[in-house]
């Protein structure tokens, strides 16, 4: 097994979303705060858009989709959405997804039960620059979100967090393994990321 120095995740939170909203320049278009619905969230059974349903299984992550206007109006995310790295990591894999690519993205952060933390971002387009090996630092743009016009769903970011083996390979880093609580550990990103939010009375979304 791979030698490592046992390291939790900090206790403070990160600057993903004061970053997402500075990268974005959310602020000029008068953010207030994110807004999600039900069926968003962390290990939400059921879908926020199209015509509803459950999931097939729990949500693995949180998606980010929408923000209230300090007006009280709701505004969307689109494909010119730039996306920060929440850790110092490294891309381990870029995978195809339904919307677009998922950035697999490992940190030097170990829990003592020999798990090695991972931020995956689903339904993105990465940085030209960016693919497997590239190393990244906190704060750097590593992707935009994917532009899902053509898409019944609207443009958002999944963000899956997770403590995964230090034994799994690559080539097994995917969905499936990442909803299987047999190996993989999932967390809230909203207990880690950092963002005001508040969550939205109706349970989803339709596209227009």
């Amino acid at each position: 097994m791979k030698n490592f120095i046992y390291s939790e995740l900090p206790s403070e939170k990160t600057a993903f979303g004061e970053q997402v909203i500075k990268y974005n320049r959310l602020n000029e278009a008068g953010f207030a705060e994110w807004l999600f619905y039900p069926g968003m969230l962390f290990r939400s059974g059921e879908k926020w858009w199209g015509n509803g349903g459950s999931r097939p299984t729990p949500h693995e992550g949180i998606d980010l989709c929408l923000f209230r206007h300090k007006s009280g109006g709701v505004l969307q995310l689109d494909g010119t959405t730039k996306i920060p790295v929440t850790y110092n990591g490294e891309i381990v894999k870029i995978d195809k997804d339904f919307l677009g690519k998922s950035l697999y993205i490992r940190h030097e952060i170990f829990d003592s039960a020999g798990r090695q933390f991972y931020t995956v971002y689903g339904h993105t387009e990465p940085v030209h620059n960016a693919g497997a090996g590239t190393r990244l630092k906190a704060g750097d743009i590593v992707a935009n979100i994917s532009d899902a016009k053509k898409a019944k769903i609207f443009s958002h970011l999944h963000i899956s967090m997770a403590w995964i083996p230090v034994f799994c390979s690559v080539e097994n880093l995917n969905w499936a393994t990442l909803g299987d609580p047999e190996r993989v550990r999932l967390l809230n990103p909203l207990d880690i990321i950092g963002c005001k939010y508040s969550i939205h009375q109706n349970s989803r979304k339709n596209k227009s």
